[in-house]
């Protein structure tokens, strides 16, 4: 299977503002880590990772929410924080690309 290049720059742990070592701390201590990230007048996105069970086996609950929602549960940290980076982009890219999550669409400015 060949690669995603976008997909590609943004599974990184570098690759967001979103710090492994901030969330690796958070995580340990308090079994979550939340951030909320105001990346367009009035328009915030809500960043969480908490360690979670499902289905008897340990892993890390990732969400990403700005009027619509992505979430998975992953085995690793490193993996969680990889999904956030990509839902987090994903989230703003939608925004401009298509005009989600407005209203409106990119080529339709009334509902």
């Amino acid at each position: 299977m060949s690669e995603v290049p976008y997909l590609a720059g943004l599974s990184g742990q570098g690759s967001s503002n979103n710090n492994f070592d901030e969330i690796c701390s958070a995580v340990e201590a308090r079994g979550l880590w939340e951030c909320h990230d105001e990346w367009r007048i009035s328009t915030v996105t809500t960043k969480r990772i908490e360690a979670r069970e499902k289905e008897g086996r340990k892993g890390f609950l990732v969400s990403v929410k700005c009027d619509h929602e992505f979430s998975c549960h992953c085995p690793t940290l490193q993996r969680a924080v990889e999904f956030l980076n990509i839902y987090d982009r994903l989230v703003i890219d939608l925004f401009y690309t298509v005009g989600w999550p407005s209203w409106a669409a990119r080529n339709k400015l009334n509902p």
